[in-house]
């Protein structure tokens, strides 16, 4: 079994009073989830997932390495994948997608995170990590 890193972030902001998430959508499945990208050799997890949230939404964050979480799964036959995410405060809110990789980027309000994301093991994660978004 061959086994990958990924490491990515569940960014928040407040706006008008309430909690708000990015969401990204992949442009070649079209599932939604949240920014995140492989470990090069060079980097940590902080570092990964500060460098792919820049990379995929543009946006600059504030990392909270102790609130994190993570998810598993099998992307292709043989192969076993650990996404590690970090909870992040956005400091910048203007978000540029990645235009190789992603069909949209987006703001959503937090109730509408969980109709959204594509797959339970990111609701799981969503919602371990969002009462910790202050």
């Amino acid at each position: 079994m061959t086994k990958e890193k990924s490491c990515g972030a569940v960014i928040f902001r407040k706006h008008q009073n309430r909690l708000q998430y990015v969401l990204i959508q992949q442009r070649y499945t079209l599932h939604y989830g949240f920014p995140k990208g492989h470990m090069e050799s060079n980097e940590n997890e902080i570092m990964t997932a500060y460098r792919e949230v820049k990379e995929e939404t543009g946006l600059d964050v504030q990392i909270y390495d102790h609130i994190k979480g993570r998810t598993h799964y099998s992307p292709k036959p043989g192969v076993i994948k650990e996404v590690v995410y970090f909870l992040a405060q956005a400091k910048t809110f203007l978000l540029q997608k990645q235009e190789t990789e992603i069909a949209d980027a987006m703001w959503v309000d937090e109730q509408q995170v969980l109709d959204l994301l594509s797959f339970t093991t990111d609701k799981k994660l969503f919602k371990s990590v969002r009462r910790r978004a202050k």
